[in-house]
C-alpha cells in the first residue's frame, strides 16, 4: 500500500467510541428529557386554564349577588317612598296649599306641618338626606333639607307626570343621579284620584357603597356602578367621581349623551353578558384588572366587578416560575452532559477552527498538531496538508502579483502622460476638461482655459533640427508646470501647443496667470550644444461662462483667440472676443496687466559667450 493511501487506513481504523456520530448519539440520548419539558408545558397550560375559570366563577358571583343585593335595596326605597308620599299628612294638606281659601299664614302652618313629618322620616330612616314636595310645574312646595337645593324634576318625569292617568297604576321614576346622590321620585295622589304632586328622595351614595363593599370577598377588589352613558356612579374603593350637578336635570336626555367622566371604565372592552368570560383591562385606577359587567335591566345601571390581575395570577406565576426554574436546571444539566461529553470533540475541532481562522485572514504559518485516531484526526492531517499547498502557492502568487503592479503603474503613467514632456497627453487633459467642466457647471463656478503656441517653432527646428525643438518643447513644459497652481492642469494638446485648465477662475484671473506664464517663458534661456536659445508663447484665453457653456464652444473660442495672437504678432495673450472685458470694467481688476499685444517678435539666437 502506498503512501497515499496511508490516511485512508488509519481513518478506517478509527474507534467507534471516538467516533463523531457516537457521541452525537450520547447527546440526542440525554435529550430525551425534552418530553419533560412538554409535559410541564401543558401542566402550565392547564392550570392556567382552570384558574381562569376560577377566577371568572368569582366575578360571576360577586356580580350576581351585588346586582340581587342593589335590586333589593332599591325596591325597599320605592316602597318606603310609596308609604311616604301616600301618607295622610301629605296627602290631606297638600292640596289646602294649592287653593286660593287658605290665608298666607295659614298656608305657612300648613307646610310647616308637612315639613316637620318629612323631617320627622328622613331622621328615623337615616337614608333619606333630603325629602322634597315637588307641584305638577315641577317647582318646590316644602322640602326637609335645612338648607335645600334646587331641586328640578327631570324632563322625562314631567313627562310622566302629566301622561299619568287619574286613576288606576301609575309608572315608576327612573333613580337619576344627582350631586354625589340618587334622586328617586313617587306621585302624590288625592282621595279622589286626582295627581297633586311629586315626592323627591335623595339618597346617598354612600349607603350604596357599604353594600358594594360587603360584596367584595373572595378576592374581588373592587364593585362599581356606572350609568347607562358608562358614568361611575358609586363605587366600594374611594375615587373621585363625576359631580352631576352640572347636568340641568331638566334636560338630562339631551346632555347625557355629551357627558363622559375620565376614570370610567372601558365598557367597549368589558362583556355585559354574565355568561361571557371575563375582560381583561386597565381600570379607572390605572392598573390591570379582569373585570366583568352585568346590566341591571330595572334602572338601566350596569355593575361592574374586578379584581387585581397580578393578585388574580399570582398562583399561576410562581406556578410559572417553578417551571422556568425547573426548565432552567434541566438545561444546565443538558449542558454540562453536553459539555462533558463533548470534550473531546470540541477541543481538536476548535483547533482547526482556530487554525482556519488563520488561514482566512492570510497567516498560512499554521501546523495543527495531530491527536488520536478519529476522524477529526484524519481531517486535521488533510488540513495541514492543504495549509502547505496554499503557502507553496501564495508565494508564486506573490511574486507575479508585485511583477503586474509594476507593470501597471507604468502603463497607467503611460496611458495618461505626454512621452516627450511628461505632461497629461491630449486625451488626458480633455478628460480633466471635461470633469472641470461638469463641476463648474455643476456648482456655478467658472472657468478658465489657455491655449498656448510656441512662435516660430518651426525656424527651431530648421535652424537647429528636431532634437533641439525636442529640448525646447521639454524646457517649455517644465517652466509651465513650475509657473501655475497645484490645482491647475497642463496637457500636451499637440506638436508645440499646450493646454492648461484653471479651475476656480475667471477669465480675469486667466488672463494674470496668461501674463505671468509669457512672463516667465521670455526670460527662460534654453542652452543647446553651446548655443543660448530663447523662446516666446502665444496664448489664446478663453473660459466658462464666459465664451459659452460646452467644452466644444470654449475649446474653439481659445483657439480663435490663439490665431488672433499668432496673427497679431506673436508673443502677446489674447482674449476670446465672444464678450468683450469692456463691458464689465465692474470686474476688471486694476492690477491686472496690459491686455494690447506685442507686436514684435521675441526670437532671438544667442552664442554663448
Amino acid at each position: 500500500m502506498d503512501s497515499k493511501s496511508a490516511p485512508q487506513t488509519k481513518f478506517l481504523r478509527v474507534s467507534r467510541f471516538q467516533s463523531i456520530k457516537t457521541k452525537i448519539i450520547v447527546f440526542a440520548l440525554l435529550a430525551t428529557i425534552a418530553p419533560t419539558l412538554v409535559l410541564g408545558t401543558l401542566s402550565y397550560l392547564q392550570n392556567s386554564h382552570l384558574l381562569r375559570e376560577k377566577i371568572s366563577h368569582e366575578l360571576r358571583n360577586a356580580t350576581d349577588q351585588s346586582s340581587k343585593a342593589l335590586d333589593l335595596w332599591l325596591k325597599e326605597r320605592l316602597y318606603d317612598l310609596r308609604v311616604f308620599s301616600s301618607s295622610y299628612i301629605i296627602s290631606e294638606n297638600l292640596p289646602r296649599t294649592m287653593g286660593s281659601k287658605q290665608s298666607n299664614i295659614e298656608t305657612i302652618v300648613t307646610l310647616d306641618h308637612i315639613r316637620g313629618y318629612l323631617e320627622s322620616v328622613s331622621e328615623k330612616f337615616g337614608v333619606y338626606e333630603e325629602l322634597t314636595l315637588l307641584n305638577l310645574e315641577g317647582e318646590m312646595v316644602v322640602t326637609s333639607a335645612e338648607d335645600p337645593a334646587i331641586v328640578t324634576i327631570p324632563k322625562p318625569w314631567i313627562e310622566q307626570v302629566h301622561a299619568a292617568p287619574s286613576v288606576g297604576s301609575r309608572p315608576r321614576f327612573q333613580p337619576y343621579v344627582g350631586d354625589r346622590s340618587i334622586l328617586i321620585a313617587e306621585g302624590i295622589i288625592a282621595s279622589d284620584g286626582a295627581l297633586l304632586g311629586v315626592l323627591v328622595a335623595q339618597i346617598d351614595l354612600d349607603a350604596v357603597r357599604d353594600m358594594l363593599k360587603h360584596q367584595c370577598v373572595g378576592g374581588i377588589d373592587e364593585i362599581y356602578l356606572t350609568d347607562i352613558n358608562d358614568r361611575l356612579l358609586v363605587s366600594s374603593t374611594p375615587v373621585d367621581l363625576f359631580d352631576p350637578s352640572q347636568i340641568d336635570p331638566s334636560q338630562k336626555d339631551s346632555s347625557r349623551a355629551d357627558q363622559s367622566i375620565q376614570d370610567s371604565p372601558p365598557k367597549d372592552r368589558l362583556q355585559k353578558d354574565p355568561s361571557e368570560a371575563p375582560t381583561d383591562y386597565v381600570s379607572h385606577h390605572d392598573k390591570a384588572v379582569i373585570g366583568m359587567a352585568m346590566p341591571i335591566a330595572t334602572v338601566g345601571w350596569t355593575l361592574v366587578a374586578e379584581m387585581d390581575k397580578e393578585d388574580a395570577y399570582a398562583g399561576i406565576v410562581n406556578l410559572r416560575r417553578i417551571t422556568m426554574a425547573l426548565a432552567g436546571g434541566l438545561i444546565f444539566f443538558i449542558g454540562l452532559c453536553a459539555y462533558i461529553f463533548g470534550h473531546t470533540l470540541v477541543s481538536p475541532l476548535r483547533r482547526l477552527s482556530h487554525g482556519a481562522s488563520h488561514v482566512a485572514g492570510g497567516d498560512l504559518d499554521v501546523d495543527i498538531p495531530v491527536t488520536g485516531l478519529s476522524e477529526v484526526s484524519y481531517l486535521t492531517q488533510v488540513f495541514n496538508h492543504m495549509v502547505a499547498s496554499l503557502r507553496l502557492g501564495r508565494e508564486e502568487i506573490s511574486q507575479v502579483h508585485d511583477s503586474l503592479l509594476e507593470t501597471n503603474e507604468v502603463l497607467q503613467k503611460l496611458s495618461i502622460t505626454d512621452s516627450l514632456t511628461g505632461l497629461y497627453n491630449r486625451k488626458h487633459i480633455m478628460d480633466l476638461f471635461g470633469q472641470e467642466m461638469a463641476r463648474a457647471t455643476r456648482y456655478r463656478h467658472s472657468l478658465a482655459i489657455m491655449m498656448i503656441d510656441i512662435d516660430y517653432f518651426k525656424k527651431i527646428n530648421d535652424t537647429y533640427g528636431h532634437q533641439t525643438g525636442d529640448i525646447v518643447v521639454r524646457q517649455l513644459a517644465e517652466s509651465l508646470k513650475g509657473s501655475v497652481r497645484e490645482c491647475d492642469s497642463v496637457g500636451r494638446y499637440g506638436g508645440e501647443e499646450f493646454l492648461i485648465v484653471l479651475p476656480n477662475s475667471n477669465i480675469h484671473s486667466g488672463v494674470a496667470m496668461a501674463e505671468r506664464i509669457r512672463h516667465n517663458t521670455g526670460n527662460l534661456q534654453i542652452y543647446v550644444e553651446g548655443n543660448s536659445i530663447s523662446v516666446t508663447i502665444s496664448i489664446g484665453v478663453a473660459g466658462y461662462p464666459h465664451d459659452g457653456g460646452d467644452m466644444e464652444s470654449i475649446i474653439r473660442n481659445a483657439d480663435n483667440a490663439l490665431y488672433k495672437a499668432k496673427a497679431g504678432g506673436r508673443n502677446c495673450v489674447v482674449v476670446s472676443e465672444a464678450k468683450s472685458l469692456q463691458d464689465s470694467p465692474a470686474e476688471s481688476d486694476a492690477n491686472e496687466p496690459s491686455l494690447k499685444p506685442n507686436l514684435k517678435p521675441n526670437l532671438k539666437l544667442i552664442s554663448r559667450p
